[in-house]
């Protein structure tokens, strides 16, 4: 069996901050990719509207890398790798495909803005993205690591980059999908 591990918010944009979806609905050029190449779709939860609520705001990295959401996220993250734990000892192929740009769900980016503080009211959006992974994706991967398990092949989804290119993201895609 193939299985994709996906951010909440490709299934369903409108999970995103408010303004934040690209979509009404799913993120359709992963979703058909995946179903084209036969995967089952295990949706992650969204730890930010779990956290925050649906009319919460968006911010980086630096905001959400507090000890009660990073205690949230690795509550979501023993539930996800449970799941994973499941299908590795199935022999199953599996996948994790996140959201570079999310302080939260990125896997090889997230934004920073190292002086911003709590209040949200950011005149200009001067964050940047940096390599690395979101909180949440750091709970699961250390989540895996404590039982054993290896990190999945995993890519983020960049819609959210200024120089977007959906050509790039499909390359990416199929590598991580051989």
């Amino acid at each position: 069996m193939k299985v994709a591990f996906i951010a909440h918010c490709l299934l369903n944009q409108n999970a995103k901050v408010e303004g934040g979806a690209k979509r009404p609905g799913m993120w359709e050029p992963v979703i058909d990719l995946l179903r084209e190449r036969g995967y089952t779709i295990r949706q992650m939860p969204c730890p930010e509207l779990a956290f925050g609520g649906a009319r919460r705001f968006w911010g980086v990295r630096e905001q959400f890398d507090t000890a009660l959401y990073r205690a949230h996220c690795r509550r979501l993250a023993t539930l996800v790798a449970a799941v994973i734990e499941q299908h590795a000892s199935a022999g199953d192929d599996i996948v994790l495909i996140g959201v570079d740009s999310s302080p939260t769900m990125g896997v090889d980016f997230t934004p920073s803005a190292p002086h911003w503080a709590g209040k949200p009211d950011i005149g200009e959006d001067d964050s940047t993205l940096v390599r690395g992974d979101g909180i949440f994706i750091e709970e699961l991967k250390a989540e895996l690591e404590e039982r054993g398990l290896p990190v999945p092949r995993s890519t983020g989804i960049r819609h959210w980059f200024a120089d977007y290119d959906p050509d790039e993201e499909l390359r990416r895609l199929e590598t991580i999908l051989r």
